[in-house]
């Protein structure tokens, strides 16, 4: 007899645990001599990315051993016909970790593998000590200073309408985005970009930005926060395959 599937209650339990585990992981120093390029230039994997990888995946293996996992730096472990998949991206920013910027984060999400929805996703930002999540029918929340608050995007009267995004590492790229980014600029005020994907669509969530888009990403740099802006009201488009365009908004599409 087939155990019955957790609740997405439970689901947003483990992913909040699972990303905290990664959180603490990325949030020591950087260590020596533990950047390498990965792709294409100024695309980079640090030792922490992949201890922080290694220490999630532990960690939803032991809670759930026949579950599906996926990740950026790792290959996939776990049951290939499971019920639930886990995907994880352990430092979404990693060039800002070694900058010394504080825009980065540990992402965990689920989705179920019968209906392709994603049912819970955490978001934990260890410097800037914010933990967003959300699970699937149950809002979009963000804990900071011990307090838990609802997301519900930008205030009515927020203004100024801002766009988030970000670049490619490929120049080819880079150079179409930047002439889709002129159009759209239209529709806005100002632009940012927070060198994380994550956590730019966490900012939609929670009314920094009107908006975000990018291209070229991986599922892992937006499954869990792409679920978080959605539950937060925001209009969510995920890319049709693993790699592609993201796109959250409040408000009219400005497409």
């Amino acid at each position: 007899m087939t155990a019955p599937l957790p609740t997405v209650t439970e689901l947003l339990d483990l992913a909040r645990h699972a990303a905290e585990a990664g959180a603490h992981v990325i949030g020591r120093p950087l260590p020596r001599d533990s950047v390498v390029t990965k792709g294409a230039p100024g695309d980079i994997v640090t030792q922490l990315d992949v201890a922080a990888e290694r220490r999630v995946r532990e960690f939803l293996l032991e809670a759930r051993p026949h579950d599906r996992v996926v990740g950026e730096e790792l290959d996939d472990a776990g049951a290939p016909d499971a019920s639930l998949r886990w995907s994880i991206d352990p430092l979404d920013g990693t060039t800002n970790k070694v900058k010394g910027l504080p825009f980065y984060a540990t992402s965990v999400a689920v989705q179920s593998t019968a209906t392709g929805e994603w049912l819970a996703g955490a978001v934990h930002a260890p410097e800037l000590s914010k933990e967003y999540f959300a699970a699937r029918g149950q809002g979009a929340w963000v804990k900071f200073g011990g307090r838990v608050e609802r997301l519900s995007g930008p205030a009515p009267d927020a203004g100024t309408r801002l766009l988030g995004t970000g670049l490619s590492y490929d120049s080819s790229v880079r150079t179409t985005q930047l002439a889709d980014l002129s159009h759209y600029m239209d529709h806005f005020d100002d632009m940012r970009s927070l060198g994380s994907a994550a956590l730019g669509l966490c900012a939609v969530a929670d009314g920094s930005v009107d908006a975000f888009l990018e291209s070229d990403l991986y599922e892992f740099d937006w499954a869990a926060a792409a679920l978080i802006a959605e539950e937060a009201g925001a209009s969510v488009e995920r890319p049709a395959q693993h790699r592609g365009g993201i796109l959250a908004y409040f408000g009219p599409d400005f497409r």
